[in-house]
């Protein structure tokens, strides 16, 4: 396999959808480096690496790229009514849902979560490095629970045969795209009533066309609108160090990011528990 078969491969793809494209590039470099490693290439040069031949194979599908979107998130003020309504429906998609909201966490780490990362009496979800998005050693990957959050938790069944906090009917994982699926259900059921569906206001004004809420914008980008909502007084309520630190963010300044390690627990804590206050707003229980 040489780096033209992964340019004729990745060409349909690289401009039109640039993320997949970027993941299957990865996916298949790592498959090389291990049959290279284990002596089942004979040819030691990995052809899905970028730095080699690929690179320059790929520099005219690079042109003209779609620029990066950001993820459709609902408004913040429809937000408590989203909660309530995916707070009427009794699944496990329903509860990751509730639970990657109140958590403003990824659904990776979300789907993937087990019992055991979890201390319900400390109030506190630590993340495994495997499940995280940046694979930074030792950072801090401690979610802190609201109570809505935690009350989420006690509530779910808990069966022998599956470590996870939200098994699948087959006792595994949920599905990269078993949340998608359900918000999008949510959408198509609003729409048929007021012709819009859960939609974002200002990514759909911005393009032009209806852009469904997605579960990442919604629990993260979401969430981040409200921490700095000036209109709430959220922007001077909170610490805006403790908000990135509630998303996981890491400090782009790597001395700065170093030297600080102050984790800000009690800030967090209150931040998290006035988002889950402000998110189950309107429901009954």
């Amino acid at each position: 396999i040489t780096p033209e078969d992964i340019r004729t491969c990745l060409a349909p793809i690289w401009q039109a959808t640039p993320s997949i494209a970027k993941k299957a590039r990865t996916h298949a470099q790592k498959i090389f480096q291990w049959a290279i490693a284990l002596h089942k290439r004979n040819n030691p040069d990995n052809p899905a690496m970028m730095s080699g031949a690929l690179g320059v194979l790929m520099e005219p599908f690079s042109k003209n790229r779609k620029p990066k979107q950001n993820h459709a998130a609902c408004a913040v003020s429809e937000l408590p009514s989203l909660m309530a309504t995916i707070h009427q429906y009794d699944s496990m998609s329903a509860r990751a849902c509730e639970f990657a909201i109140l958590t403003a966490a990824r659904s990776k780490a979300v789907r993937l979560a087990r019992w055991d990362e979890i201390n319900l009496e400390k109030g506190i979800w630590v993340i495994p490095l495997e499940h995280d998005k940046i694979k930074i050693p030792n950072r801090d990957r401690t979610i802190f629970l609201s109570k809505q959050a935690i009350d989420l938790l006690k509530k779910l069944p808990r069966f022998a045969e599956s470590l996870y906090v939200f098994p699948s009917s087959q006792g595994i994982h949920l599905s990269d795209t078993a949340m998608t699926m359900f918000l999008r259900g949510l959408h198509e059921k609003r729409r048929e009533k007021d012709g819009i569906g859960w939609i974002d206001p200002i990514k759909s004004k911005k393009t032009g066309t209806p852009c469904t809420i997605t579960i990442h914008g919604t629990a993260r980008a979401s969430f981040r609108t409200w921490a700095k909502d000036d209109l709430s007084g959220n922007n001077r309520r909170f610490d805006q160090e403790a908000v990135e630190l509630c998303l996981l963010h890491t400090k782009n300044d790597a001395y700065e990011g170093a030297y600080d390690r102050a984790p800000l627990a009690n800030e967090r804590r209150k931040i998290m528990q006035a988002w889950g206050k402000y998110c189950l707003s309107q429901c009954n229980d």
